[in-house]
């Protein structure tokens, strides 16, 4: 905590004013001296009531958020005070990180009046501008007396209060030529494997949305379509974010994890198992390894890691990391994105 005054209110000129006030009262007009006296006995005692109510005043937040670049939202913080009397105007202010911004500035700043024992909610528009976890550095809590002579500043620390998710992008499913006559590729989610395809046979009795139109048109023969689509059991996102030489895929890295972050996403529409696969550590030295699983609880901690990825997160050995890749297999179906630069 910090109190900040005029330097004339100092402690030691008060004290100089109070003898000065008790000499006016023995030897000059009383009236002046209670006034000089009086305010001498405020400007010394304000200062450590002010602490002293501060001790009584905290701040919490509400629900975590989750938002996507783009998306708006006012977020709740709760200001609680158990003091025995009013502290009148409260200023609340906070630096933003750089995931979001309020009404298009950094810093956030709001005045509400607090009464005796009162919670007050103050308010912060915030609207999402990148991915990665939000933040706001302190919050700034403002205490002035009621003659507006001090003011006491003090920080509440907060941990993050929700996340920007990444952006979706579509995972590129490679295609291959038709091999066989009137064979086309069909893609229904990003779950299903690169080889799915339709076959083409002689119409007899299928239902009518099997019909393949186009070919009807060019051969006058009425054919019907067959989907033959493969599916794995389960899936393991391989997030590589690395080349083989331990360098980092920087001017990949947004385009990759907003990929990642598709691909869960159709995996969790299709009621899939997946998981992920990072390599990197935390600066608390957790490797990014989830195993398959799924249900929203799961998604929202893959959308979570996915958000708080950075570059400056420790590189795993490459050795180590392909052996997690490589306890997978099976029945699972690993998609391997970034590596060696593309």
């Amino acid at each position: 905590m910090q109190l900040v005054s005029p330097r004339y209110l100092e402690p030691g000129y008060m004290w100089l004013l109070f003898v000065v006030g008790v000499f006016i009262a023995l030897y000059g007009n009383v009236f002046l001296a209670s006034v000089v006296i009086g305010f001498s006995l405020y400007a010394l005692i304000m200062p450590e009531l002010l602490f002293r109510l501060a001790d009584y005043v905290h701040v919490s937040v509400t629900d975590e958020l989750k938002l996507f670049p783009g998306d708006e939202e006012t977020y709740t913080i709760n200001l609680l005070s158990t003091a025995p009397v009013p502290l009148g105007v409260v200023r609340l202010s906070g630096y933003l990180h750089p995931t979001v911004d309020s009404e298009d500035h950094a810093f956030w700043r709001q005045e509400n009046y607090v009464g005796r024992e009162a919670e007050v909610a103050y308010t912060l528009p915030l609207k999402a501008i990148k991915r990665g976890p939000i933040r706001i550095e302190a919050i700034g809590m403002e205490i002035r007396d009621p003659l507006r002579m001090f003011s006491l500043y003090k920080e509440e620390p907060l941990d993050r209060i929700g996340y920007v998710f990444p952006d979706f992008m579509p995972y590129p499913i490679p295609k291959r030529p038709p091999t066989l006559p009137g064979e086309e590729m069909v893609r229904h989610s990003a779950y299903r494997d690169p080889e799915t395809f339709q076959s083409v046979a002689p119409y007899h009795g299928q239902p009518m949305r099997q019909l393949y139109w186009s070919a009807y048109a060019k051969t006058g023969e009425l054919l019907a379509r067959t989907e033959q689509p493969v599916q794995a059991n389960e899936y393991v996102v391989v997030l590589d974010l690395l080349t083989k030489d331990g360098r980092a895929l920087t001017h990949q890295m947004e385009r990759l994890i907003s990929q990642a972050a598709a691909l869960c996403r159709d995996f969790e529409k299709e009621n899939a198992s997946y998981g992920l696969i990072v390599p990197t550590l935390t600066k608390d030295g957790i490797t990014y390894d989830l195993a398959p699983v799924s249900g929203e609880t799961h998604f929202r901690k893959v959308m979570t890691t996915l958000a708080c990825l950075s570059e400056r997160d420790f590189p795993l050995a490459r050795s180590l990391f392909e052996r997690k890749v490589a306890k997978y297999g099976g029945s699972q179906s690993i998609l391997r994105l970034g590596g060696d630069g593309r």
